[in-house]
């Protein structure tokens, strides 16, 4: 095969390898985001990508070219990447995933048996480079080094056997410079998917998030509700919902003004959010009104919690300007599932009923949702 139709297979291939490395990384980065991998323990997490990555490798190893003597690919991008942005654990798993890939391949030639030696040269070349650099957030100088480190490492194993060592050395500025470009196309698209992902979810939490108390908002409450409804049925527990007004806001608001108001409604978020469990979801429903969720929390604890919130914000003196405090009172309400509600439909509904009774009742009281023993009493 002439020098010119070698260098025309190989940009062929590495065409298509820069196309298998882009498409395999936009593909697994957000699945894995996905199953949220990260949160996984190290070992399940290291074996997961390592396989994964390891896997890529051999499929890059589907588009080798045939340089007289070796096989040429892109093979070294996911240990060098794993690496970069994982640790040593998954890449070690990929380098040995792809030594069996190589050997299952070639049926134990030639080929196979220089793997293992190469992809152990570079997985510790690439682990001592890593080490040189501080911090840990990967850069684009060090993915160079380390292309460059593979680059030198292929062309000893080229070179061990001095098989057509004048082809194969008229070959290897063309790979020094796709391997280069090959390299840091893929350390960008990890970068550019992470900062991506970093600001989609900065994003869904400013969607769902109340910009003033920062607490979840109605978006949210209507996005979760329905989840924990569903894990209160698949856990066969109790879920309580809270639904609270501050008393006379309109009127406070009306005579101290909007930021008197504000002032009062983050004062209020503080008190809510340190008398609830770790657990529990507090939602701003819009204007005064609030919810919490309390998944697993009986009628009895939850009034409990009613009571203690209710009590600590007639207590607080929320202070509006250095000189002035404004008293503020609230009601709240109280529905159980299934000490209050038969069904879990009804929580919400029952919780708004009762709200609405409370104010009538003269404010600044809790009021469980009716039960049996309540009706008989009143």
């Amino acid at each position: 095969m002439g020098n010119g139709n070698l260098l025309f297979y190989f940009l062929d291939d590495f065409f298509i390898s820069l196309c298998v490395i882009i498409t395999l990384i936009v593909i697994y980065l957000p699945l894995r985001t996905k199953l949220k991998l990260d949160d996984k323990p190290f070992w399940h997490k290291g074996i997961i990508d390592g396989f994964v990555c390891g896997l890529f490798g051999i499929i890059l190893m589907l588009f080798s070219t045939d340089v007289p003597g070796h096989l040429v690919d892109l093979r070294f991008i996911p240990i060098m990447l794993l690496i970069l942005f994982e640790a040593a654990f998954p890449a070690a798993i990929g380098s040995v995933v792809i030594m069996i890939g190589r050997f299952i391949l070639d049926n134990g030639t030639d080929f196979a048996m220089t793997t293992p030696i190469l992809m152990t040269m570079l997985f510790i070349g690439f682990l001592f480079i890593d080490k040189l650099y501080h911090p840990k957030q990967p850069s684009y100088r060090k993915s160079l080094v380390m292309i460059l480190f593979s680059n030198i490492t292929f062309i000893i194993i080229m070179v061990s056997d001095f098989r057509d060592f004048l082809q194969q050395m008229r070959f290897m500025p063309a790979y020094f410079l796709l391997s280069i470009i090959g390299g840091l196309t893929a350390v960008f698209f990890i970068k550019y998917l992470s900062k991506t992902e970093v600001l989609i979810s900065k994003y869904q939490e400013e969607v769902a998030t109340d910009f003033l108390t920062g607490l979840q908002n109605m978006r949210s409450f209507e996005k979760n509700w329905g989840k924990l409804v569903q894990t209160a049925i698949t856990k066969k527990e109790k879920l309580t919902l809270l639904t609270i007004d501050i008393d006379y806001f309109k009127q406070i608001n009306d005579t101290y003004g909007h930021p008197a108001g504000n002032h009062i409604l983050t004062g209020f978020s503080d008190i809510l959010t340190k008398n609830i469990r770790s657990c529990d979801v507090a939602f701003r429903n819009g204007g005064d009104e609030f919810s919490v969720a309390l998944p697993g929390c009986a009628l009895s604890d939850a009034l409990e919690v009613a009571e203690r919130i209710r009590k600590e914000v007639e207590a607080c003196p929320f202070k509006i300007s250095r000189d002035q405090a404004v008293p503020v009172t609230v009601s709240i309400s109280v529905a159980t599932y299934p000490d209050t509600c038969t069904s879990h439909d009804q929580i919400v509904q029952a919780a708004d009923k009762c709200l609405y009774k409370a104010k009538l009742l003269g404010k600044n009281r809790v009021y469980p949702s009716e039960t049996p023993f309540r009706k008989e009493v009143e």
